[in-house]
């Protein structure tokens, strides 16, 4: 990629924390969960609202963005409801409300195929989302569709990297359109690798060496993230051109799963 991708987070005017299956508080240690996403289950979850990254996204993120039905959550990206953002477009972003360490984190996706949108689920800290005991650094796992190519699935990282100068993508060849149907998707985290996983089946591996490292529990543990944005045509060399003419577009997820300290195989 040849842009950083920022999902370096501003503070909202209004921060508000959008909180079924169980209970889950700042002093316990989060622990392995499987939601299928059918409905906000707010002690797991809440919704980004009033508030935007900045470039290169070119929209807000309004709770009304993300709805959800029998089928799973839908997160569409529309013309915007709200012009006083200052942004002409509005989509969701769906945010844990705990962070986590090492361990297997899936979900059932299906992108949107459109140039210059991505469509994400990855896992996240930095200045403005930093657990207790974090280092307050940037350090990020991603698995990101670029709606130009839906065929292939592009995967990241960055470790204690507030400047964004150390990006890791690598390009996975799908064999099928992603936008079609529902896969399923993984990021196993572990202390000396990140795995990557289709459908059950490994697809890209690396390995942490001193001189260039992974993401680190010791470091911080991160938030779970799934959201869909429209990219500033200053990085249409990457992400593709962004007009388009069909609103809504609209990104489907299902089966939100972590097992702590486990693989995804």
């Amino acid at each position: 990629m040849p842009f950083p991708v920022f999902h370096q987070y501003k503070l909202p005017l209004m921060l508000l924390l959008c909180g079924a299956t169980f209970p889950i508080t700042s002093l316990a240690k989060p622990v392995s969960f499987s939601d299928a996403l059918t409905e906000l289950n707010s002690p797991l979850w809440w919704h980004s609202n009033g508030w935007s990254n900045g470039f290169p996204f070119t929209n807000s993120w309004e709770d009304e963005a993300i709805s959800y039905s029998d089928a799973g959550m839908a997160i569409s990206l529309i013309p915007t409801n709200h012009p006083e953002t200052g942004y002409p477009y509005q989509s969701g972003e769906l945010r844990s409300q705990e962070f986590y360490g090492y361990g297997c984190f899936e979900i059932d996706m299906k992108p949107i195929a459109e140039s210059g949108v991505i469509t994400s689920f990855f896992l996240f800290a930095g200045p403005f989302d930093k657990p207790e005991n974090g280092n307050g650094q940037h350090n990020e796992i991603d698995i990101e569709f670029l709606g130009k190519d839906t065929s292939v699935v592009q995967v990241n990282f960055w470790t204690n990297d507030d400047r964004y100068e150390f990006a890791h993508e690598h390009i996975i060849p799908l064999g099928f359109d992603a936008s079609e149907e529902f896969h399923r998707y993984g990021i196993e985290w572990q202390r000396k690798s990140i795995s990557w996983y289709v459908d059950g089946q490994l697809v890209h591996t690396v390995k942490h060496h001193r001189s260039d490292p992974i993401p680190q529990v010791s470091s911080s543990k991160l938030r779970i993230l799934a959201n869909v944005w429209a990219t500033d045509n200053r990085i249409s060399n990457w992400a593709g051109y962004f007009e388009p003419d069909n609103f809504p577009l609209t990104a489907h997820y299902r089966n939100a799963a972590y097992q702590r300290r486990s693989s995804c195989q």
